[in-house]
């Protein structure tokens, strides 16, 4: 059972914020699935990205705001799907 103060924080806590970090989390959960799934560490990822393994770091901590774009390239990278959208009816 959630605490009264933490129903609070999450009632004045607006939508956008609430959606975007359930959006962020599952970005964040399926790219660590996919790096478990491969015997991938963050540094190997940094190494394949050219980046530094503490923007990895960043990006998989939540301190950092993945574009499209670096989605797009973490998913060219990985070789699998990170966003699955829904097909247009």
């Amino acid at each position: 059972m959630r605490s009264k103060v933490a129903i609070k924080i999450q009632e004045e806590t607006p939508l956008e914020v609430r959606t975007f970090m359930r959006l962020y989390t599952d970005i964040v959960v399926r790219i660590n699935e996919i790096l478990a799934k491969k015997g991938l560490t963050q540094a190997d990822l940094a190494h394949k990205l050219n980046k530094q393994p503490s923007e990895i770091n960043k990006w998989l901590k939540g301190n950092h705001n993945l574009t499209l774009k670096t989605i797009a390239k973490l998913e060219a990278e990985l070789g699998e799907d990170i966003i699955f959208t829904k097909p247009s009816c």
